[in-house]
Formats: C-alpha cells, structure tokens, sequence
C-alpha cells in the first residue's frame, strides 16, 4: 500500500526568505510582502481545511509571481487532496518545470502515477531517494511499486531499507513476504 504523506501547505518561511533575499526577484517590496502575506494566508486556510480560500490565495501569489513554486506545490496538494489528479498533475509538472528536484512535487506526483504509471513513479521514487537516501517514505512506496512492477525481490529490500529507516513502518507492511 502507497504511502501518501498527510497533506501540509508548504513554503511559509521559505517563500518568504526567498522573496527577502531577491526582492527585486519579487517584482519590489510591496509585491514580495504581498505574495508573502497571500502565501501565508493561504497556508493558513488550507491547514484549516478552507481549501476554496486557500486556492483563491494561492492564485493571488501567481498573479504577483507567476513561478512561485510553492503556491504552485500546494495547489496541487489541495487538488489532491479534493481528488482533481488530472490537475493536481498539471500543478506539480509545472514546479518540477521550475526545479526538476523539488522532492515535495516529486513524492505527490509520484503517489498520484503508482497505480496507473508505476514505471514514471518508480523513477521519480529513484530520483527522490537520491536526493534524500534516508527517505523512509520513498524506499517504502518504491517497495510497493517494484512489486506491482513484479521486481518482488528488489522490492522487498526496498521495504527492508525503509523499515530500518523507520521501524514505524513494519506495521503498515501487508501481506509481502
């Protein structure tokens, strides 16, 4: 079973060291505060499940900066979370367009294309584990993929690594032996 990981609107201080550092990045000033006040807004409703809010908001930061990839992130996430995969794909191509590593955009595309793609989600699971190699999370979705791919034994040590990385994950290991 694909381990998704809890939906969480992401780049509250990141887009905002971001827009501090290069403010001329952030069209001036009054744009960077802005789509960093609009940002933290929509954090805001999406942690507290106002999904219609939060995506109004994070719109409002793209109309100020086109590329944030954080906006862009967590409207795929609410997306995701609202079952709308078609768009929520659309939202994490377009970041990952942005910044082809961006692991957060990576692992969500990845849990949306294991059951219907497993071959790209194997590779993006690949690429996450790269970047991170003690990602517990991606070495136990990649078990599950490989698996459906009918690489069981590469699969098993995958779910091997991923337990040793976090032994929480021993109970959530169904039926494979």
């Amino acid at each position: 079973m694909i381990r998704q990981r809890p939906g969480r609107a992401i780049g509250v201080a990141v887009a905002a060291a971001a827009c501090t550092v290069s403010l001329a990045a952030c069209n001036g000033p009054s744009a960077a505060q802005s789509a960093t006040s609009l940002l933290n807004a929509g954090i805001a409703a999406q942690n507290s499940g106002d999904n219609g809010t939060a995506s109004k908001d994070y719109n409002a930061v793209l109309a100020i900066q086109p590329k944030n990839i954080y906006a862009l992130f967590n409207l795929g996430d609410v997306a995701q979370y609202m079952g709308k995969n078609t768009a929520a794909r659309s939202y994490y191509f377009h970041v990952l367009a942005i910044d082809p590593n961006y692991e957060p955009a990576l692992y969500n595309l990845a849990t949306l294309e294991a059951a219907s793609n497993p071959s790209v989600a194997k590779s993006m699971y690949l690429q996450i584990i790269r970047l991170s190699p003690r990602d517990a999370d991606a070495h136990f979705n990649l078990g599950y993929v490989l698996i459906s791919l009918g690489e069981r034994a590469a699969g098993k040590a995958q779910l091997k690594i991923a337990v040793r990385l976090d032994p929480r994950l021993k109970a959530r290991e169904k039926g494979i032996h």
